[in-house]
């Protein structure tokens, strides 16, 4: 058994109370899709094409995924995940605790020694 599920099983959170509540936080809204309708505008635009989307106003929208099975049963079992399937999950059962009246935790707390999933490097062309 993991440090993740010793923390869920500590804090009596289950597994699909977490997915459900990841599906929720993660899950598009009329503000998310007009912030990418603007965002996307702004690509298009050649004269906001240099300014970053800070200097424009524009923050990011959610992704509209949530957790997966497979990624909560990863972590449970102490697999090396990926920073965004991290993040979702601290976010989810920070949300999970906060319903419950408990304080916010962060990802030390969660998976303990469990380093981050690194993906390949990619070598970017010399131009």
């Amino acid at each position: 058994m993991g440090a993740f599920q010793q923390f869920l099983d500590s804090q009596k959170i289950s597994p699909a109370a977490l997915l459900r509540r990841s599906q929720q936080l993660e899950a598009h809204t009329a503000e998310d899709r007009v912030l990418k309708r603007k965002r996307s505008t702004r690509r298009r635009d050649k004269e906001q094409q240099q300014k970053p989307y800070a200097e424009v106003g524009l923050g990011k929208p959610r992704s509209g995924r949530g957790l997966s099975e497979q990624q909560l049963n990863a972590a449970r079992e102490d697999k090396p995940l990926s920073p965004r399937v991290r993040a979702k999950l601290v976010r989810a059962v920070n949300a999970v605790i906060s319903k419950g009246g408990g304080s916010a935790v962060d990802a030390k707390a969660l998976f303990g020694d469990v380093p981050a999933r690194v993906g390949p490097t990619v070598k970017k062309a010399a131009s």
